[in-house]
């Protein structure tokens, strides 16, 4: 089984990725339950304290929720416009030895044993190289191969490392 295809990533991509990442590990769930907790503060010493402490409580929940995707946002476009690699197409070949991504000269090929886990969310399929980094491919530009993809990748991994409907 074999199926190649091309890629071009976009800031959307990466950004959704990056949101991905940040708000399934621990630092994302913080994050949220720091903010529920600010917001749960303000309203539990509205009318009982001065009110510049509840507007700081309100504050402190509004940029806790804003900053991170706002930041997520603009590292995803300067990751996408500051690389030469991610600016251009990438060409992909997933077969029964791995994952096969290359650009121009350039190529890199990665094991299935090395393969940490295959995800699909909504928009992306994302290969993990380990907890941090993953071949992003975006579900929109691969519909056909979809499903190749994903019984590829079925046949080659663990059920617990491979997360695809």
């Amino acid at each position: 089984m074999k199926t190649e295809f091309d890629v071009q990533l976009h800031t959307a991509d990466m950004y959704r990725y990056n949101l991905y990442h940040t708000y399934t590990t621990a630092s994302g769930y913080l994050a949220i339950l720091a903010s529920i907790l600010a917001f749960a503060a303000a309203g539990k010493t509205w009318g009982q304290t001065e009110p510049s402490r509840t507007v700081l409580y309100i504050a402190m929940g509004i940029l806790l929720l804003v900053y991170t995707p706002v930041s997520l946002y603009l590292r995803s476009k300067q990751q996408v416009n500051g690389s030469p690699v991610l600016k251009n197409v990438l060409h992909y070949v997933i077969d029964d030895t791995g994952v096969t991504t290359s650009q121009g000269e350039m190529s890199s090929r990665l094991e299935w044993s090395q393969v940490y886990r295959v995800v699909a969310t909504k928009h992306n399929i994302l290969i993990c190289i380990n907890p941090r980094n993953a071949f992003i491919i975006p579900r929109a530009q691969v519909q056909k191969e979809y499903d190749e993809i994903k019984n590829i990748a079925q046949k080659h991994l663990e059920k617990y490392r491979f997360k695809m409907k």
